[in-house]
């Protein structure tokens, strides 16, 4: 009895010591707080239920939080954030257990604010974050009835240029998001102008690499720049239409009309055009239609669907002076070209995409079918080295269908460690042309410039070509170490493949001035290639809240194929290219970031390259391919950095690009003497190394008064060597290009302006011998003033001067004026009139200059540009407010 009291005291005196002991044991949970985009959320709310007590700590400024003494096997964890849902869970720990990491843990935007509570605090206007720039609406100037577009306007280091098109940092945003999501038509230049800035909290400049890299974290190649619009909350739809008539003293005139339904996800639109420009130099009639249509067909599968339509006639005169630089000297040229021409066009766009965790799907599906009816009237004086003169008239027919498809799987390991995709397109296409070419050429004694003879042809050329081809590729990533760490590691393994084939026929007969009609087997042939092209690469990266960066090595085997029908010679390349690839983004801060990206690839000759039959439809410039040609291989690099003052909304950006090319083809201009011994030009194509552009911008915006006025400064300086060949002599064409300017703007209620001046400096320093360098320099001045004189009518200016100097066809210095009124009316003020005036003072003109290889080309429009427009719109828009 003593001893069986003696095991029951002993147990009971172990049973409190165990007690006592788990109740010694001191536990931590450590985790990371973040939003949907991977960012941090300093100064979120973190609590800990423990039995009876409560443990709470705040995220540090990376959104980190450690709790400790932790007494309870089992927890409850609260975290909360201000604009973001609640996140509720429970954490359990093992038996010996002292320690939990809970990864990162993702909030969600709250969509249900309080009407009653407005916490107010010093907002920061611009954001840095990964491959992201993010503005906060608020921080900017809105007035009623301001569309996106003039939110952007306001932005340190975007452009919004004439026709729509934005650029950031000098490249153009080419797709359109909200909300994360494909919006309509993805039409960035469109929407712009349709949406209300009120109704959004955050503008985002991302650098997007595509869906599948989004999916499984490879990112290579260089990224497209995406606008993506994010809402506030609840605000994500709306309808909204436009109808809309002008006419113009030019005899302009026009009609259009667009409606839109935005419901989330589900997205219908539909319009229609008609519109008439006439500015003497060209007289345009156009019409189109389009309906799209978007929306969620299954639990998981989205729909989207778009067809356009179009056609319309074009008449067009436009002037130009090319110097042609060789070895004997130059030719110039003045060319006058006159065009009517008549096409249509249909296109249908449809594809499916699959959004479900830990997988991903996306197809496509685009057709379209163009026609195209043209006649041309063209002359072409030379002088200089050559001296004859050149009339021709021609009719062509043409017609191009093109099919598309598309599609990409990706899937998620369940342990979330590994992801994989695969991707398939295809494409199929071609063209089929008619040509009737009447040609008169006058050729003259080089020493009495004397006219000597006159040569006329007339040539009806059929033209057939086929094109298809086959992308596959597949992509694979693999975690290294918990997926739920704060830093990820990874490997990497690419495998693409790709098949182009063309079948092109070129057929020419000759028509003499009794009517018969010879085939001409010289100029004649049926040729066929074949690219195939394989790029394989392995790579790591890293990823951490600031750092994130992939380094790889690649091999890209091809071959280049070809064959002609009646020749025994074939073309049969084999080429093995290998690069490194990489790319490197460092957060620096929330006002600081640096990105890097280096990639190379393939490119194969164009089949237009490769042929070996003359080209005669310009007599004065026969072209002749090379079947030798390999392919080339670009390089190619940039490196970004962006600075944002966290409240005071200051920016600076820099970027620099560099790239260059192996065995580019260019052309190589010969003068050969024809039948008369005179000489006309040639031109055929060789590979070369040596080209090389290397392009630096900045942009630098500093506002003041509450950012209600910004002083902007920016420019670029780019340096090139352009590899020519003359006589197949080697030659370079080395380019300067400096672009700076700096101006003011205001944004105020009833007053917005903007002031400055810009300098541009371009050169081209050929090596031929007895070349005379052209540099073109330019300096401009312009000033914008709007006036708001009620809130229905308003008034604007904008004034312009130029003093160029280097066009060897001369300029005339333009002042430009225009001038508008604006007066909207009826309720919500739906309706406005807008009448403009187009350079008052009749002094504008149409000058451009570009540089192709080694000739430098002037063009100018001889068109109207001194006239009155009138504008009648009506809008019907019905948001949430």
């Amino acid at each position: 009895m003593n001893a069986q009291r003696i095991i029951l005291l002993l147990v009971f005196i172990c049973t409190l010591s165990s007690q006592e002991l788990t109740a010694q044991i001191k536990r931590t949970i450590k985790g990371s707080v973040k939003d949907s985009i991977n960012q941090a959320l300093p100064g979120s709310y973190v609590r800990v239920i423990t039995g009876k007590d409560t443990l709470t700590v705040i995220t540090d400024k990376e959104g980190d939080f450690s709790l400790s003494n932790i007494t309870t096997q089992s927890s409850g964890l609260l975290v909360r954030s201000i604009g973001y849902k609640s996140h509720t869970t429970t954490v359990t720990f093992l038996e010996k257990q002292d320690l939990v990491e809970l990864g990162n843990i993702i909030l969600k935007t709250e969509f249900n604010m309080l009407d009653e509570v407005v916490i107010k605090g010093k907002i920061t206007p611009i954001r840095v974050m990964k491959d992201t720039i993010e503005y906060n609406a608020d921080a900017f100037m809105i007035r009623e009835g301001d569309y996106v577009e003039d939110l952007l306007k306001q932005f340190p280091g975007m452009v919004i240029k004439d026709d729509g098109k934005v650029t950031s940092m000098g490249k153009e945003l080419t797709k359109l998001r909200v909300n994360g999501k494909d919006f309509f038509t993805s039409n960035v230049a469109e929407f712009i102008k349709k949406l209300p800035s009120s109704i959004f909290s955050h503008v985002q400049v991302i650098d997007d690499y595509g869906d599948e890299a989004n999916f499984t974290g490879i990112k290579v190649g260089q990224p497209r720049k995406v606008l993506n619009l994010v809402t506030k909350p609840g605000k994500d739809k709306g309808t909204f239409a436009n109808v809309s008539g002008s006419a113009a003293t030019s005899n302009s005139y026009g009609l259009n009309g667009n409606a839109n339904v935005w419901k989330g996800r589900k997205q219908m639109s539909g319009g229609g055009s008609f519109n008439n420009t006439s500015n003497e130099a060209q007289i345009n009639n156009n019409t189109n239609g389009a309906v799209s249509f978007s929306d969620k067909i299954g639990k998981k599968l989205y729909l989207r669907s778009s067809y356009n339509t179009g056609n319309g006639t074009y008449e067009n005169t436009n002037f130009t002076n090319i110097e042609s630089v060789n070895s004997l000297g130059t030719i110039n040229s003045v060319n006058e070209n006159k065009s009517n021409s008549e096409n249509g066009n249909h296109s249908l766009s449809m594809g499916l995409t699959s959004e479900e965790s830990g997988k991903f799907f996306a197809s496509g599906l685009d057709v379209n079918l163009s026609k195209d009816n043209t006649e041309n009237t063209s002359s072409s004086l030379q002088t200089g080295v050559i001296r004859q003169d050149l009339f021709t008239s021609s009719t062509s027919k043409q017609n191009s269908p093109n099919v598309n498809i598309n599609m990409s799987l990706g899937l998620g390991g369940k342990d979330k460690r590994g992801r994989a995709s695969l991707s398939f397109s295809g494409r199929a296409g071609g063209s089929k042309g008619h040509q009737d070419i009447l040609t008169d050429i006058d050729y003259y004694d080089k020493d009495t410039n004397e006219k000597v003879k006159d040569s006329l042809l007339n040539r009806l050329v059929e033209t057939r070509n086929g094109e298809r081809a086959i992308n596959a590729g597949f992509n694979y990533s693999k975690t290294l170490g918990n997926p739920k760490d704060t830093i990820q590691k990874s490997i990497e393994f690419s495998y693409s493949f790709s098949v182009s084939s063309n079948n092109n026929e070129l057929e020419t007969r000759v028509k003499d001035i009794s009517g018969k009609i010879s085939f001409i087997d010289s100029l004649s042939n049926v040729y066929t290639s074949t690219f195939i092209n394989q790029n394989i690469r392995g790579g790591y990266r890293y990823n951490s809240s600031k750092i994130n960066y992939g380094i790889g090595f690649t091999l890209q085997p091809s071959i280049l194929m070809g064959s002609y029908e009646g020749r025994t010679d074939k073309i049969n390349q084999k080429t093995f290219n290998s690069s490194p690839s990489g790319n490197f983004s460092y957060v620096i801060s929330k006002t600081q970031s640096v990105n890097m990206n280096y990639n190379g690839s393939s490119n194969a000759p164009r089949f237009d390259q490769l042929q070996p039959v003359p080209d005669t439809r310009n007599l004065q410039n026969v072209i002749i391919g090379n079947p030798e040609l390999k392919t080339s291989f670009n390089h190619n690099a940039n490196v970004s950095y962006s600075l944002f003052g966290i409240t005071s909304g200051k920016a600076l950006q820099v970027g620099v690009n560099a790239s260059t090319t192996l065995n580019e083809v260019v052309s190589n201009i010969i003068l050969i003497k024809d039948t008369l011994n005179s000489l006309k030009q040639e031109t055929r194509y060789v590979n070369v190394n040596g080209n090389y552009n290397i392009n630096s911008n900045y942009t630098i915006g500093l506002p003041f008064g509450n950012r209600k006025y910004m002083v902007s400064m920016g420019g670029n300086v780019g340096l090139n060597n352009s590899v020519i060949f003359t006589d197949n002599v080697k030659n370079n064409n080395k380019g300067l290009n400096f672009f700076q300017n700096i101006g003011l703007n205001m944004d105020l209620k009833s007053f917005s302006g903007s002031a400055g001046a810009s300098y541009s400096y371009s050169e081209n320093n050929y090596t031929i011998v007895n070349f005379k360098p052209q540099n073109l320099e330019s300096w401009n001045f312009n000033m914008n003033l709007a006036f708001k004189i009620r809130k229905s009518f308003n008034t604007s200016v904008d004034v312009s001067k130029n003093f160029t100097s280097g066009y060897r066809s001369g300029a005339n210095n333009p002042l430009l004026i225009n001038a508008s009124v604006f007066k909207s009316f009826f309720k919500n003020n739906r309706a406005s009139v807008n009448i403009r005036a187009y350079d008052l003072l009749n002094q504008g003109n149409n000058l451009f200059r570009a540089v192709s290889g080694n000739m430098i080309i002037e063009n100018r429009s001889k068109q109207i540009t001194r006239y009155f427009m009138a504008t009648f719109s009506m809008n019907i828009e019905n948001f949430v407010k």
